[in-house]
């Protein structure tokens, strides 16, 4: 076993390609399957299954790519270390976010400041970028309504609404503010499980002791947005993530206002490492920060 034979191996699994980990090391492709290549033979052991261009981890793969994250995560922490007195020219930071709005808006005024800095955004529901977080598999994460973890600190960024979304037309679509009660007999649309969405709407259900029946469910934001506007049924959104399609309209939910707090959130060791100080620093000085410092 070699460090080289392992980076490979972690570009490989991080990037689902040979010819993109080849680019991320700046190496050529035939470099990295050969490396790799050596690995498996070393060991006697099969870590992906190869079908064309498409490269999936086997299982000893997956355990394997566990340890080479948090290998390579604290090399990355040893070098910010060492490094933190040099000036931010180069890097790399990988971002995940459960939606692309204030992720994009943040990492937008974060590359203007710091342009050498290369920047991986990782897109999933709050189930997944939470994962990702506690996985190593992102340095820093923007999701909404964590849970509390002692290894984890949040920074506050925004609060949302969550408004209900009906196509327009609707007998709601002019209301100021609906109740969940009001909309107890509509046709609605639910997001997947594992959204933020849903386990928002769902917890205040349970409080309210009301019950609503989706004649769909869908996997996205964008699906749901879609779907109401073809007039399936009318949907959740929260307020950031509203756009200006005429199709439809989005009302506050009463029992709903606020409900929905951004949080940047990270592995309390990675805060020393010198791209999520930086991106926590731009945090701090945003106008929509509604609290300062961090929350816990």
């Amino acid at each position: 076993m070699s460090y080289s034979q392992l980076r490979a191996f972690d570009a490989v699994a991080r990037s689902g390609s040979f010819s993109r980990a080849a680019e991320m090391l700046g190496v050529t492709q035939p470099a990295i399957s050969l490396q790799v290549a050596a690995l498996e033979r070393a060991y006697r052991i099969d870590l992906l299954t190869r079908r064309g261009a498409t490269v999936t981890l086997t299982g000893d793969g997956d355990a394997l790519f566990a340890l080479t994250r948090q290998m390579f995560g604290l090399e990355a922490e040893i070098e910010d270390f060492l490094g933190s007195s040099v000036k931010l020219q180069r890097g790399h930071l990988r971002f995940a976010a459960d939606g692309p709005h204030l992720a994009l808006d943040l990492l937008a005024a974060f590359r203007e400041r710091h342009p050498g800095v290369t920047v991986e955004l990782i897109l999933g529901n709050a189930t997944e970028t939470w994962n990702a977080l506690l996985q190593s598999a992102a340095d820093i994460a923007m999701l909404a309504n964590p849970p509390e973890d002692p290894r984890v600190s949040v920074l506050p960024i925004a609060v949302q609404d969550m408004m209900l979304l009906v196509p327009r037309g609707h007998a709601l679509a002019k209301r100021s503010e609906v109740t969940l009660k009001e909309i107890s007999a509509e046709k609605v649309i639910f997001r997947e499980h594992g959204s933020n969405t849903q386990r928002t709407l769902e917890r205040q259900l349970r409080k309210s002791r009301l019950s609503l029946f989706p004649g769909l469910t869908v996997g996205s934001r964008e699906a749901m947005i879609e779907a109401v506007s073809r007039r399936i049924g009318i949907g959740f959104i929260f307020d950031r993530e509203k756009n200006d399609d005429p199709r439809s309209a989005a009302i506050p939910i009463r029992e709903l206002r606020g409900s929905n707090r951004n949080m940047l959130a990270y592995l309390k060791p990675r805060s020393r490492r010198r791209t999520v100080a930086a991106l926590i620093e731009l945090a701090l000085k945003r106008p929509d920060l509604k609290q300062p410092g961090v929350a816990r």
